[in-house]
């Protein structure tokens, strides 16, 4: 007698955390916890909505992670949402769990942001950049990075030829938007290998991986000789005061010459704005998409 009963699928253990997106993006950028369980972050702007799940070959160990996690978290949060359970799916699923909350859509006047299992109906003049889930953060759905594209799509004239620099690049999304923007001479900059890699692999995805000179690194030791027309720092705001300093030193003194920051939550804009002010920059625009603000400023003449 044959059994008709379907053979049983590898299991993964899963650690999920539902928050919002200002401590999904703290926990990016201030966790320190390593491993080699795959690790997906994505957010829902509609509803300030981010999820966090670590997929584990255990369950002991996706407890541990679920725990971790909160653990992080709690301290930071004050009356903000913070929820979560470890739970099982079959090892194949995983991936899928991303094609509920990410789709193709314009982010701004060119920009279009879209997973590799969508189309988008952009025009012949838009800009498309082919993203896929990762461990590193960065789809275009955030406010920051949002409101970076939306910047260096502003900033990039027809025939642009503007030398850039993406510190803290994440997944690499607006280096290689910059890429297919026109910049040239670009430097992609983070302090995680993990996410340098990533990056790498969506400008292959792109087509523009020979446009881009990825490198690991952080604030502290950019070790970046030139200086560059354009520079986006799309970090927390506590660092992008603490290095102001360096951050500034790479700005180019053409006129126009510009500095993209973001990662502030906006009543730390100010904060921010003062730190650079007092090196020589002065504002030129803002942004403010929910809770996040983005500035640009450019060197006083």
């Amino acid at each position: 007698m044959t059994s008709s009963a379907k053979p049983s699928l590898p299991l993964l253990h899963v650690a999920r955390i539902e928050t919002t997106s200002r401590l999904a993006e703290l926990y990016d950028d201030q966790c320190v916890e390593g491993g080699d369980d795959q690790c997906t972050a994505w957010f829902d702007a509609d509803k300030d909505l981010a999820v966090i799940e670590y997929y584990c070959a255990t369950r002991a160990e996706a407890e541990h992670r679920h725990a971790a996690l909160a653990a992080f978290l709690e301290p930071y949060r004050h009356d903000e949402p913070l929820t979560g359970l470890v739970r099982d799916m079959p090892a194949e699923d995983w991936s899928e769990t991303w094609k509920k909350f990410f789709h193709a859509e314009k982010v701004s006047d060119r920009i279009w942001i879209k997973p590799s299992w969508e189309s988008c109906t952009a025009d012949a003049s838009d800009i498309i950049v082919e993203i896929d889930p990762g461990m590193s953060f960065g789809t275009g759905q955030h406010g920051t990075t949002r409101g970076c594209l939306q910047m260096l799509d502003q900033l990039a004239g027809p025939n642009t030829s503007l030398r850039l620099a993406d510190i803290g690049c994440g997944s690499g999304i607006l280096a290689i938007a910059a890429a297919k923007l026109g910049y040239r001479d670009i430097v992609a900059l983070d302090n995680d290998p993990d996410a340098v890699r990533i990056a790498r692999e969506n400008a292959e995805l792109n087509g523009v991986e020979g446009k881009i000179n990825f490198r690991t690194g952080d604030c502290s030791a950019l070790g970046l000789a030139a200086t560059h027309d354009i520079v986006v720092a799309n970090i927390l705001a506590t660092v992008l005061i603490a290095h102001a300093h360096e951050l500034a030193g790479l700005l180019a003194a053409g006129p126009e010459a510009r500095m993209v920051l973001s990662g502030i939550l906006n009543p730390q804009s100010a904060e921010v704005q003062t730190a650079y002010e007092t090196l020589g920059l002065v504002l030129v625009d803002s942004l403010q998409l929910g809770e996040w603000t983005t500035l640009c400023l450019k060197r006083l003449p």
